[in-house]
């Protein structure tokens, strides 16, 4: 089951030693300022535009988006094998749509990178609307379809974070050989920049 609210809040109510944990801690270091090339690179990004900083292979990473919000009807559900998403609006709002996966029929299939893709049906889907400064944790039973307009919006701007974690009930073994997630992030967004 989806969840939405404050980092903070949701950090109270997860295992500090799973890897959901981990990825709400990263959150919070963003909050507090101590992944300053984040921060940074999220207030840069133009629309449209989508870096990947790798924390832990693909065990946990983030997404840093910067998009316009998108009408329904250009929307699409997605949901992933193996990850939760952790989708934390930085600036504008966006309405998500979720419908729980193993209700849909037919079922969809997954691609070889373990998501699934499907458009939005008319059917009746839970909505949850994200505000800047709110997390929604998306479990990999969620179909999800974000970036999508609130309902008394035109488009508007929206800057995120998504932290990709897979198997999240699990214990972060990466925890004891990376203390800090701001020693990891940093060289990884250090490297992203001489790239470009």
């Amino acid at each position: 089951m989806a969840m939405l609210g404050k980092v903070d809040d949701l950090t109270e109510l997860v295992n500090p030693r799973s890897r959901l944990g981990r990825g709400l801690a990263l959150l919070q270091d963003c909050l507090a300022g101590r992944l300053p090339s984040v921060t940074g690179e999220i207030a840069k990004l133009q629309p449209g535009e989508t870096r990947r900083v790798a924390m832990d292979g693909d065990a946990v990473y983030l997404l840093i988006q910067c998009y316009q919000s998108k009408q329904r009807s250009e929307g699409r559900f997605e949901a992933h094998a193996r990850h939760t998403d952790l989708q934390y609006v930085w600036s504008g709002r966006e309405r998500i749509e979720i419908c729980d996966l193993r209700a849909s029929q037919p079922k969809p299939a997954y691609d070889t990178n373990g998501n699934v893709f499907f458009p939005i049906s008319d059917g009746a889907h839970s909505h949850l609307l994200l505000q800047a400064g709110e997390v929604a944790v998306l479990l990999p039973q969620d179909a999800h379809a974000p970036c999508l307009r609130a309902a008394d919006a035109e488009g508007e701007l929206v800057r995120k974070i998504v932290v990709k974690i897979q198997d999240a009930h699990l214990p972060d073994s990466g925890a004891e050989e990376n203390p800090t997630d701001a020693a990891a992030v940093e060289p990884a967004m250090a490297a992203l920049n001489k790239q470009e």
